[in-house]
């Protein structure tokens, strides 16, 4: 069937096009609602309120928040260690969840029952799918929940998805092939990875495939890699910024000037110091207030920083748009799509009494993030080998990523060095 203009048009074009002033009384409107629901229903967001000395009824404006604390990863971590599984942020009773996501570090997180967060569809529209397009999301469905949330989404659009997860590249192109896919979604280094198998199988990626969008996200997108696969397949790649957490919070359009802030969340650029706000076009943290009944995050700190620009877009859209992601508050680092926290590789680590000392360093090979361990041992005399693959498949079943350990002499690490040292460098 023939798919619609791809270049125009918007998923609510009501929302997606109303006065900054029509849009912050919206946004005011749902906080005060949310706010008051979160204090009734979640014993971890009433009690913050309480420990703030204030009340629900109090928070009316988005000007209000400040006054709230910042969540961050490690509050929901101890949280959850405490009082598992959710840590006392869940909204609704445990028979009313439709799923239980497992992260990284064994992180839970509920799933609604019914799927209604259209921002992950808004985000998709406006890269380009549209009803008819065949799609391959290659984001990983094992536990995780970003698939699910775009697999509703392309949903939304009409769209047929083909959920085909990460890895076995070689299968990837087949099924892209035989079923002349148009839509891409997963990370912009596996569509690499597609494209470079791709050409070892003898395809013409121009000629032999129908890739027309591509909707990446999850890791760094160097515009000389979009720039490139774009060529290669003849398609649109647009990329998409946001957290298991909280949900989509930024979304390129076709005129790629920074990403939207989609209309049914919260942005604040802040001072992670203070939890203030920042003046429009001054960096800060990205903080991030979602309406989820489910598991409400109030003031949930990215560790991203960014800037705003509420300068307008030639699209027509009329939201804030996050310029770029400037680095991290924090040594958290992602690979592969897959954030890795110091206290992850600290709890791994603590189980090896053979261990001196550690050090993660994150590096660039092309297009492929790559991750090493560097080891000083305790007792040199330890059998390396079989310490090196008991190691390897520890990272790889606590992370779910690969990394190679690589043992290194006595005062290599330094006693101030960072646990995650990333050494890529981005354009």
């Amino acid at each position: 069937m023939a798919i619609g203009d791809r270049s125009s048009g918007y998923f609510n074009d009501k929302r997606e096009t109303m006065p900054p002033e029509e849009r912050r009384n919206y946004l005011d409107g749902k906080l005060g609602e949310f706010v008051q629901y979160a204090h009734k229903h979640s014993k971890t967001v009433r009690g913050k309120l309480e420990a703030a000395g204030i009340k629900p009824e109090e928070i009316k404006t988005i000007d209000d928040l400040q006054r709230l604390p910042l969540i961050t990863k490690f509050d929901l971590v101890e949280m959850q260690k405490a009082n598992l599984p959710f840590g006392g942020f869940e909204g609704v009773p445990l028979n009313e969840m439709r799923r239980i996501y497992v992260l990284p570090g064994l992180i839970y997180e509920p799933g609604e029952w019914t799927y209604s967060d259209t921002r992950w569809a808004e985000a998709m529209y406006a890269c380009g799918f549209r009803p008819g397009d065949i799609a391959q999301n290659t984001f990983n469905y094992h536990m995780w929940p970003f698939a699910f949330m775009l697999d509703e989404s392309l949903k939304m659009l009409g769209c047929t998805t083909v959920p085909t997860g990460v890895g076995n590249t070689q299968m990837q192109v087949t099924i892209m092939h035989q079923l002349k896919v148009t839509g891409y979604v997963g990370t912009p280094s596996f569509l690499m990875s597609i494209a470079e198998r791709a050409g070892t199988m003898g395809f013409d990626l121009r000629k032999d495939f129908c890739l027309e969008v591509g909707f990446v996200g999850a890791e760094m997108l160097p515009e000389s890699l979009r720039q490139r696969l774009e060529g290669d397949f003849g398609m649109t790649i647009r990329q998409c910024y946001g957290t298991v957490d909280v949900g989509c919070l930024g979304y390129e359009c076709m005129e790629k000037h920074g990403m939207h802030v989609p209309d049914d969340v919260i942005v604040e650029i802040v001072d992670p110091d203070t939890g203030k706000r920042v003046p429009n076009g001054s960096p800060g943290e990205i903080v991030a207030t979602n309406f989820n009944h489910t598991f409400p995050m109030i003031r949930y700190a990215t560790g991203d920083l960014s800037f705003i620009s509420e300068e307008p877009c030639p699209c027509g859209r009329t939201s804030t748009r996050l310029m770029k992601i400037l680095g991290r508050t924090d040594q958290v680092t992602k690979v592969r799509g897959t954030f890795i926290h110091p206290w992850q590789t600290d709890e791994l680590m603590t189980k090896y009494p053979e261990v001196d000392k550690y050090q993660v360093v994150v590096t660039r090979s092309g297009y492929t993030d790559e991750m090493a361990f560097l080891v000083e041992l305790a007792d040199e005399s330890v059998d390396k080998t079989r310490l090196k693959g008991r190691l390897e498949k520890d990272i790889q079943d606590a992370l779910n990523l690969k990394g190679e350990v690589e043992f290194v002499r006595r005062g290599v690490i330094f006693d101030k060095a960072k646990k995650i040292e990333d050494k890529r460098k981005w354009e």
